[in-house]
């Protein structure tokens, strides 16, 4: 039986897909945002000028129907849960509605009309039925308008993955639209990993892991991180055992192998070289907050990473032999002691 796509869904498609063609056409690069979770980001531009990048980086959020547009002609966005998160946003939010009527994209800046207004907290943000999003009104109206807030920057990023809620994983998505053009902020988000909730860590992890040697990762010109910024980033990925515990355990048991949120996880690790030590004492961490599954997984990363997996599962057994109590972990522990060596990607 065929399965009727919604037509709201084709009518919201229909915005994001002129979106992206415009600002591409415009050397603009265009990154849609999953949408797992509602922040109020439908994706993030990063402007370009004469087929060159520029540091200037904007969010939007993307709204597609005749049902945003008013009596009177003009359009709105609704706030709905948006507002704090929109008002304090490190990068612009603006709000863009596209007409499939007459085909054309009006566009607002929703972060200055919050900003002007710090109470309003629900409604909606009005846009003029004359600010037409074109090639003009690009040059002209929004990139000066992007370019009014790039004075801003690493503090606001900070206090925000430093907030709780919506606000943080919106801050996650932001560090990492701005860190593809300066490494400080994906640095920044890195040294931050202990602050996150465990769906900001998850997050961090996938987008952190763009700057190692992913390789499973389809690259597009959307995700790449310009090698220049990876140099910078990839000294920092020397973790505690506390920093590896605290990913570990976001990471759901489930989620390890071929294209799995654990293989970036798995990534992170590469340029440690004592990454094996630390593994070793994270399991201790979690060991002793009696999370036995977040252990083991622990414990089969450093059985990974180890050149002599026979002797690092001698030491693990040793210091936490509570580990062969595991049914998954007996099954690793006899195929480390027949081959010698161990995989998660076998």
């Amino acid at each position: 039986m065929s399965v009727k796509i919604p037509e709201n869904r084709k009518i919201s498609r229909e915005g994001v897909n002129f979106a992206q063609a415009f600002f591409e056409s415009q050397d603009c690069v265009f990154v849609e945002v999953p949408q797992q979770h509602d922040f109020g980001k439908d994706a993030y531009v990063d402007i370009g000028e004469r087929g060159k990048f520029t540091p200037l980086c904007a969010a939007l959020q993307i709204k597609s129907g005749e049902s945003y547009r008013a009596a009177g002609g003009d359009y709105f966005v609704p706030i709905e849960k948006h507002a704090d998160n929109w008002r304090r946003s490190t990068v612009p939010v603006f709000g863009l509605v596209y007409d499939p009527a007459d085909r054309v994209a009006r566009w607002a800046d929703l972060t200055a009309y919050l900003r002007a207004h710090p109470d309003q907290q629900g409604g909606s943000i009005l846009i003029s039925q004359h600010a037409v999003l074109n090639e003009v009104s690009l040059r002209s109206e929004f990139v000066p308008t992007v370019m009014a807030y790039a004075a801003g920057g690493g503090g606001t990023v900070a206090l925000n993955l430093l907030s709780a809620g919506r606000l943080q994983l919106s801050a996650v998505f932001d560090a990492w639209a701005l860190g593809r053009q300066d490494a400080k902020f994906l640095i920044l988000l890195r040294r931050l990993i202990l602050e996150l909730r465990a769906d900001a860590v998850r997050y961090a992890i996938y987008l952190l892991s763009h700057a190692g040697s992913h390789p499973n990762i389809l690259w597009t010109k959307d995700n790449w991180i310009p090698q220049k910024i990876g140099d910078q980033v990839l000294p920092s990925f020397r973790w505690s055992s506390a920093e590896l515990a605290h990913m570990i355990r976001a990471v759901p048991c489930e989620d390890y192998g071929y294209h799995t949120l654990g293989e970036s996880l798995d990534v992170l690790m590469y340029e440690d070289p004592d990454i094996v030590v630390a593994l070793h004492s994270a399991i201790g961490l979690m060991l002793a907050a009696n999370e036995v599954d977040s252990a083991v997984r622990g414990a089969t990363l450093a059985l990974s990473h180890s050149r002599e997996a026979r002797r690092e599962l001698a030491l693990l057994l040793q210091e936490y032999p509570v580990l062969i109590d595991d049914e998954w972990f007996s099954g690793v522990a006899a195929s480390v002691e027949e081959e010698g060596k161990f995989s998660l990607y076998y």
